[in-house]
């Protein structure tokens, strides 16, 4: 036993003394040897191949030759013109990540001398062949493993922690920093900030301002998108009630949103659209009845109330949530465990009662991907529209399909124009207790699985999905890698 450790303890020495002399430097080099580029300046820098030649974002390529050099700052690759990152060199081989939106590019190096100056460019003839997958990954949000909990912490992406993230809007804020504004918890708990940009998540307001109780959903202003709305479950069930708590509030840009004021007073809400000329209707739990807003002034009161307008649903309450669509063509509304349509009339400002264009008639709960009114959800929530680029090209006069979170489900659908409902991204595998909610990255619908998913928001030059991913306490991303 005693040779036994010792000969462990000889090895340990020996492998700690190979990887002082080889692990790799700050620099991008090797310790024990400052870093050289190239390894010498009186031989040519030599390239001759790269492997492997076709693969999905983040494999793992070497470009092979020569008199390379050891500093990783001085060598430069891209590949489809994308920079990719360059992990190390040993001289005669260099390693680097393929990047994201590569496609089938060429690869093409860099190696700079001292003074940054080029000292050898080379073009493979072989090009790189990215295989694309949808994936699903984990943006930011950390939980303890043993208790499933976490709290409203701010920070890095790393450090930062939600307490059931909700509902999301994607902005751009004053700084021209790509954001994303999160309700955090069904009842807001505080209003979030998670800067796409700096990598970092902030507090931008605690519940209890100007009377908030139980905010259900947000909103822009279509016309301007400088007003942040608020809609409110206020507890006020009766109309007797109505003007006796706001059921929406509103945030203002120029005051960074911090600043929370009272809109309209009315009936317990659960959200609200604004249309591009300005027009905002709002929906109520009683009844299902969507109204449209300050139309009707109430001389007892000095108040401007809500014009009803119809019940989406007769004689039955849900919570439903209303989205419009960019175009003015429709306002669409989640709730029945089914999608509804609206049109828009934009002559008298007015939506049209709605139909129902896929979900079952009668409200019943289900998953199936189908045609229209054969297909089947269970609870859908939040959702948004997105430019399909075949549409456009094709002529037609809806352009948009529509992606929302089907909470129970534990999925992310997909409605096209046209009534198909899809699957788009979870329940991708099945545990061995037979349940396909859970949190697990990678391959949209072979591997990728959500927890009660409520908040979807769309960065359309990224091209990618955030998801707020409610029992996971994270925010997910879905993207083309």
């Amino acid at each position: 036993m005693k040779t036994k450790k010792l000969l462990l303890y000889a090895i340990a020495i020996l492998f700690a003394i190979g990887y002082g002399t080889t692990s790799c430097s700050d620099e991008g080099g090797y310790e024990g040897a400052a870093p050289v580029y190239p390894s010498d300046p009186s031989k040519p820098v030599v390239f001759t191949d790269f492997s492997p030649q076709e693969g999905v974002v983040r494999t793992l390529v070497f470009i092979e030759g020569s008199n390379f050099g050891t500093d990783v700052s001085k060598i430069k690759v891209t590949i489809g013109g994308v920079p990719a990152p360059v992990i190390g060199s040993s001289g005669s081989k260099i390693s680097l990540m393929v990047p994201r939106r590569s496609n089938e590019g060429d690869v093409r190096v860099k190696i700079l001398g001292s003074d940054n100056q080029v000292i050898k460019e080379h073009l493979f003839d072989s090009i790189f062949k990215l295989h694309s997958t949808l994936q699903v990954a984990t943006l930011t949000g950390k939980v303890d493993p043993s208790t499933n909990s976490s709290s409203i912490i701010n920070g890095s992406y790393e450090e930062a922690e939600f307490q059931n993230p909700w509902w999301l809007e994607f902005d751009i804020d004053e700084e021209g920093n790509k954001v994303l504004y999160l309700i955090d918890a069904e009842n807001l708990a505080a209003l979030r900030k998670i800067n796409l940009t700096t990598r970092e998540v902030s507090t931008v307001f605690v519940k209890g301002q100007a009377g908030v109780h139980q905010v259900k959903s947000m909103l822009f202003d279509a016309p301007t998108r400088d007003t942040l709305f608020f809609v409110d479950d206020n507890g006020m069930g009766g109309w007797n009630d109505r003007h006796a708590m706001p059921n929406m509030f509103y945030a203002l840009r120029s005051e960074g949103f911090r600043k929370v004021n009272p809109y309209l007073y009315g009936q317990c809400s659960y959200s609200a659209v604004s249309m591009g000329d300005g027009s905002i209707f709002f929906n109520t739990w009683t009844s299902s009845m969507v109204l449209k807003a300050r139309q009707v002034y109430d001389s007892s009161s000095g108040m401007w109330d809500g014009k009803e307008l119809f019940s989406v649903k007769a004689n039955s309450n849900d919570h439903i949530f209303m989205f419009r669509h960019p175009d003015d063509l429709y306002v669409y509304m989640n709730g029945f465990n089914g999608v509804y349509k609206c049109a828009y009339d934009k002559t008298t400002k007015m939506l049209i009662s709605p139909v129902i264009v896929a979900g079952e008639v009668g409200g019943g709960s289900g998953w199936a991907d189908d045609q229209a009114t054969s297909a089947r959800f269970n609870r859908p929530r939040q959702g948004v529209f997105v430019k399909n680029p075949e549409y456009v090209a094709a002529g037609k006069e809806d352009v948009y399909d529509f992606y929302l979170c089907d909470h129970n489900n534990n999925a992310i659908r997909k409605l096209t124009p046209d009534g198909a409902v899809s699957t788009y991204a979870g329940r991708g595998s099945v545990g061995i207790d037979g349940q396909v909610w859970g949190w697990i990255d990678g391959e949209a619908r072979e591997t990728a699985r959500f927890r009660e998913p409520c908040g979807i928001a769309y960065d359309p030059e990224e091209e990618i999905f955030y998801v707020a991913d409610r029992e996971n306490k994270r925010i997910r991303t879905i993207s083309v890698e």
